[in-house]
């Protein structure tokens, strides 16, 4: 999963764009490979990775421990439809490989409740066509995406379309992403 995962956590950093005090949700950080390369920037202000495996928050602990030890970082077992936060306690969330596992827009609206005023939810999926071809994404695991469908799930989940902004990026191997950056309209 990590080496997977490489290229898409590089592409969804870089669309961060992280700045001096900001926090950080990270949905779905499995083993912590994405929070180990967040932590590597010292002016963030939190970071907490959430996952729903106590097998992945292990491996994300001993990853990171130091960052643990220091107060850098939490780590929180929780659902994606039910976020174990107040509202607006994030000024960015990361979610790589993970929106296949959110079984209906409630989901990213928990995303979008945490998020301040004016902050980002970036958004990494395996696009469709290429998830298609895999035996272990069926219809009885996965939700494939598609440009259209990943936009009408931002919407349906209070993202305006005017805030959302999804490209097409090769995610390695010969393998077609999508990386969205929706962002939480201000006021």
């Amino acid at each position: 999963m990590a080496f997977a995962n490489a290229k898409p956590n590089t592409l969804a950093l870089a669309a961060l764009s992280m700045r001096e005090g900001e926090s950080l949700l990270e949905l779905g950080c499995g083993p912590g490979c994405a929070l180990q390369g967040l932590l590597r920037l010292p002016h963030l202000a939190r970071v907490i990775g959430l996952d729903w495996s106590e097998v992945m928050l292990a491996h994300a602990s001993r990853r990171n421990r130091l960052a643990l030890e220091a107060g850098r970082l939490a780590l929180v077992r929780g659902d994606f439809a039910r976020l174990p936060f107040i509202a607006e306690i994030a000024d960015a969330i990361l979610a790589v490989n993970v929106v296949y596992f959110m079984h209906s827009p409630a989901a990213v609206r928990e995303a979008r409740r945490v998020l301040r005023p004016g902050g980002r939810m970036v958004l990494y999926a395996t696009d469709r066509s290429a998830m298609r071809r895999w035996r272990f994404a069926g219809p009885h695991t996965h939700r494939l995406f598609d440009y259209n469908r990943l936009t009408a799930l931002l919407i349906d989940a209070g993202f305006a379309a005017d805030c959302i902004r999804i490209e097409g990026v090769n995610a390695g191997l010969g393998v077609m992403g999508l990386l969205a950056v929706a962002r939480k309209e201000k006021g």
